[in-house]
């Protein structure tokens, strides 16, 4: 990699850039960074602005103020940029759009790779001091940001008139945050991205107040002690004209040789995390240093040794550090780091007899595997294609892989065939999306167009056009019209979507084969306690099928209790059981505390251990729903992040699966309308379905997903019909909203991550909101809840369409959907004849999620 040597100025005006390139001979500028875009807009006339910049002798870059409301667009910008002819690219990341966007930047950076940038070419500018800007993206900018950090350190740190002596106001910004926090960052990533300060002489926002000769000379002092390469001066039309010889003098260190190393080993030991460096090639002698896994050593052999050696047993390395401590590896903890080869080739997993391949961190089975890949699936080949066609489907050879999950890795090419596409002409009606970013997808063809939705990275989309023409646009930069699982058409660029293969041939199950506990149709009824709901199961006699049953239970913090419950008398007879354990009801919060959440996930894990005839948990309800914090909506204690219920999930987890190892222990259901203000944190609100995917992020794995979904009234057109949020801050008509009625399953379903789509979801809630026919017309009728006890369909028409979810080719499959509820508030249908009978009319459909 080219380090970055020179001095630039910055513009975003066009009469910036004439004084810009005047100026630049005087301060012995190299460089000009002019301003191309805004997010996801280009500015119209960029390719003259850089032709202009080259024929004054100057090299052109770009810079453009980030927002991350629209990744693909704001990398289709750059990508513009560079066919323009500009030689850099910055983003300006210091927008307060930026904030918490950690997703959206992977996504940004996703998309540049995809488009094939020179990454190096790629600058951040953001603030100097990143330890008080953790809410920006620093880390996912930086691993797609190779050209490196260029930090704002600016006079406007210190208002005009401050009482701070300047040579303490350089120190404060060069030297403890520009230097200081890149330091200590350095230290924290473990790696060094280069750095490139970027000055502004001036101290207040918009540069009227500015820096004479000598104040600027102390920052220009400063900033030289620590030997830059390049810096940059923010912005033309503020430099006067008594500074451009202070910059043409400031000194720059030349960009050093780079010294040819020997050939570097990568170290594979996830399991244990790290690898001992010893002093002879042995283990006589105790480690003198550790390295952790992922690290990059310097091997201190030739290179046919070094080849000979890694990857197998009983073979020692003589290698060096990242600290310089020389000394011996273990071979076979090692691997050598394979060249950047582009995807293309893929391969077929054949291994029908066990069902599945073993991905492994080196090419042989020395090492357990990192992962599994079905019988089936399509893996990309990360080798030369001749070589993937030498070993394909020979014994002994060893092919090295990226899964759809992203998991690099080795497999055992003699399980592998060539994966052929579908030949043209053949229909293809389903796509799966490829791109780790995910996709958007766009209301017409074109990326001029907005995007009306996202979807996640292996997303499978319906074809709504010819199925026959299909694969002559598959993988080209052509667009195709298509439904995402959410029922949102439009269109997505055909470089990110291959064709789903095989085809979905799963069956319903069949009821016998599934162990006590679980069901094969999908109706049920959510209960209360599992002593306190009775027993509706008279409502399937005569209909030759079972169902399911929800009971909810309070557990509290006491590790020691001795609550649970035997629920045989449901499991027993055929019924699915899911018991919901809560630290208590609102006020007292569906968690406790966070100090308590090690106490809580023991008194689940004790409540388990004492109960019978169940294997299926839910932990907590509606986190999501601030009435359902510790203290409740009128005096909370703390409000549940998703960063917070993913930590109490993910003790509860592990704690139930010591105590019951089979356990199917399933995240809360997140409310999908609530939206309330969390006072505690300023008033914050959160959309549900952001929130639903920020705690998947966090949560380490689970067993199944847990959904609720209801109408706003009776009517069963609601149930069908894509009514969609009126509210503002849930943004409708954009990819933030979801649908406001019963539909609103379907996005939150369809953004549950790929490596969960193999698990099962639970819609344990659904009913219609207020026992009315019709919106409501005023505050009075706002408050009535419950339903309507009139055989209207209602009940009827939702089954239907879960089972018009479960029918469609490669759906995540629901197990059930639990009406709101049997017994014990407003909602009660223990006594509601008229719903009685919608339920036993759809009780007469064969309604079996499939597998």
């Amino acid at each position: 990699m080219s380090v970055l040597h020179g001095k630039g100025v910055w513009a975003y005006r066009k009469k910036e850039l004439d004084r810009a390139i005047q100026i630049a001979p005087q301060m012995g500028a190299t460089h000009i960074i002019y301003k191309v875009g805004q997010g996801s807009t280009y500015y119209p006339g960029m390719a003259q602005v850089a032709r202009k910049i080259t024929a004054a002798d100057l090299i052109p870059f770009a810079w453009m103020w980030l927002l991350l409301d629209d990744p693909q667009g704001e990398a289709q910008v750059v990508v513009w940029a560079f066919q323009d002819g500009f030689q850099g690219f910055v983003f300006d990341t210091e927008s307060a759009q930026c904030r918490n966007r950690f997703e959206q930047a992977a996504q940004l950076g996703q998309y540049l790779r995809v488009a094939g940038l020179d990454l190096n070419k790629l600058y951040n500018c953001s603030f100097p001091n990143i330890s008080h800007h953790r809410d920006l993206p620093y880390d996912q900018m930086n691993e797609f940001c190779k050209g490196g950090l260029m930090p704002m350190s600016y006079g406007t740190f210190f208002a005009p008139g401050s009482s701070v002596p300047p040579d303490q106001q350089a120190q404060r910004v060069i030297d403890e945050w520009t230097y200081g926090h890149y330091e200590y960052w350095c230290r924290r990533w473990g790696y060094r991205p280069p750095l490139h300060p970027v000055l502004a002489p001036y101290h207040d926002e918009h540069g009227h107040v500015r820096m004479s000769p000598e104040e600027f000379q102390v920052w220009l002092d400063r900033l030289a002690a620590h030997h830059p390469t390049f810096f940059s001066v923010f912005t033309a039309a503020v430099i006067n004209d008594d500074l451009l010889p202070l910059l043409r003098a400031c000194s720059l260190v030349e960009v050093p040789t780079p010294v040819s190393i020997g050939m570097q080993v990568e170290v594979v030991s996830p399991e244990v995390g790290f690898l001992n460096v010893r002093a002879t090639p042995s283990t006589e002698q105790p480690p003198i240093t550790r390295v952790n896994d992922g690290a990059m050593l310097q091997a201190l052999e030739p290179e046919e040794d070094v080849r000979a050696k890694v990857s197998q047993e009983g073979q020692w390395l003589h290698v060096r550090t990242p600290d310089d401590v020389e000394g011996y590896v273990a071979a076979w903890y090692l691997r050598l780091p394979e060249e950047a080869v582009e995807a293309g080739v893929q391969v077929e997993v054949v291994s029908p007899e066990v069902g599945f391949l073993n991905v492994r961190p080196t090419p042989s089975t020395a090492q357990p595997p990192i992962a599994q890949v079905d019988d089936g699936v399509v893996l990309e080949a990360l080798e030369p294609e001749e070589d993937v066609q030498a070993k394909v489907g020979q014994e002994g050879r060893w092919l090295r892989v990226r899964t759809p999950e992203g998991i690099e890795g080795y497999v055992a090419a003699w399980y592998l065939r060539p994966y052929e596409e579908a030949p043209v002409g053949e229909p293809i009606p389903h796509l799966v999306v490829h791109s780790a970013a995910g996709l958007n997808v766009r209301r017409g063809p074109g990326l001029g167009l907005p995007p009306i939705w996202h979807v996640v990275d292996r997303t499978v989309l319906e074809v709504l056009e010819d199925p026959t023409k299909v694969g002559d646009k598959v993988g080209k930069d052509r667009w195709l019209k298509v439904r995402t699982p959410s029922l949102h058409e439009g269109y997505v660029n055909g470089l990110y979507v291959r064709a789903k293969r095989p085809a979905d041939k799963r069956k319903p199950v069949e009821d016998a084969a599934l162990p006590y506990g679980e069901c094969a149709w999908i109706f049920g009824i959510h209960g209360a306690t599992a002593d306190g709901t009775g027993d509706f199961r008279h409502l399937f006699e005569g209909k030759n099928k079972t169902g399911w049953v929800l009971f909810t239970q309070t557990v509290g913090t006491d590790p020691d209790h001795g609550s649970g419950h035997d629920v045989t008398m449901w499991s027993g007879s055929g019924y699915g059981v899911i018991i919901r354990l809560n630290h208590d009801y609102e006020p007292s919060g569906t968690l406790p505390v966070r100090a308590k959440y090690a106490d809580f996930a023991r008194a689940c894990a004790r409540y388990v251990q004492n109960s019978q005839g169940c294997h299926i948990w839910i932990i907590g309800n509606e986190q999501n729903n601030v009435r359902e914090h510790p203290g409740g909506a009128e005096h909370p204690v703390e409000h549940i992040t998703p960063e917070m219920y993913a930590e109490a999930f993910n003790l509860a987890r592990r704690r139930i699966k010591e105590v019951q190892p089979e356990a199917i222990v399933v995240p809360g259901a997140v409310d999908p309308y609530n939206t309330y203000p969390w006072r505690l944190l300023g008033n914050r609100r959160n959309r549900p379905l952001e929130y639903f995917k920020e705690m998947l992020s966090h949560i380490d794995d689970l067993d199944g997903i847990a959904l609720h979904t209801y109408t706003h009234w009776m009517d069963v057109g609601l149930i069908t019909r894509k009514t969609v949020f009126t509210h503002e801050f849930l943004q409708p008509g954009t990819p933030k909203e979801h649908y406001y009625d019963f539909q609103a399953y379907r996005p939150f379903a369809e953004a549950i991550p790929e490596k969960w789509r193999d698990r099962p979801i639970y819609i344990t809630e659904t009913n219609h909101w207020l026992a009315l026919e019709h919106q409501p017309r005023n505050r009075e009728e706002e408050k009535k809840v419950g339903w309507v006890n009139k055989d209207k369909g209602w009940v009827q028409a939702a089954y239907a369409e879960i089972h018009r979810w479960n029918s469609t080719p490669h759906a995540q499959q629901i197990h059930c959907l639990l009406l709101y509820r049997w017994t014990g508030d407003e909602w009660a249908i223990e006594h509601l004849g008229e719903i009685h009978k919608d339920f036993k009319k759809a009780l007469d459909h064969d309604y079996r999620w499939r597998r």
